[in-house]
């Protein structure tokens, strides 16, 4: 007990910021990943809501359209800030992207099941429906991007 007091005592805004200052830890990968992944939900939402509201598109294939836009945002947020890839080269950065890619397309898959009980089968608000199906997949998200997609590149402080 008293090793998680000393852990919630460190819990201060001076150790917030700390934690986005160094790398390498998991815990401070996970306050970035959790920052890059708020602003991936920002721009999600933009493009699913002018999707359907704007475009008058059907609201799964404007889940993918947002999707692929903020996968590709925070791809490159995660790489250079995140984890702190320092590879060069175009192919060592396509190859992370495809290992991105496939993690998020997990992801996806988990986000558009659960987008589709939420608003076919729980009639839930569809904006309202898609925060929740964020929320579920961004644990596995995470892990799928810290132990495979950025494994090999990461800076390990």
């Amino acid at each position: 007990m008293s090793r998680f007091k000393g852990y919630a005592e460190k819990l201060n805004w001076a150790y917030m910021v700390n934690s986005l200052i160094t790398s390498g830890h998991t815990g401070n990968q996970f306050v970035r990943f959790a920052l890059v992944g708020s602003s991936g939900v920002l721009v999600n939402l933009a493009v699913y809501s002018g999707s359907i509201y704007l475009l008058n598109v059907h609201y799964l294939l404007a889940a993918t359209f947002s999707f692929l836009t903020a996968m590709s945002s925070n791809f490159f947020l995660n790489l250079r800030w995140t984890f702190k890839t320092h590879e060069q080269g175009i192919k060592a950065i396509r190859d992370q992207y495809l290992k991105y890619a496939m993690v998020t397309l997990v992801s996806y898959g988990i986000n558009i099941a659960v987008l589709w009980f939420l608003v076919d089968l729980q009639h839930w608000h569809k904006i309202i429906a898609q925060l929740a199906a964020i929320f579920i997949t961004t644990l596995s998200n995470f892990l799928g991007s810290k132990l495979w997609a950025f494994k090999l590149n990461s800076n390990h402080n």
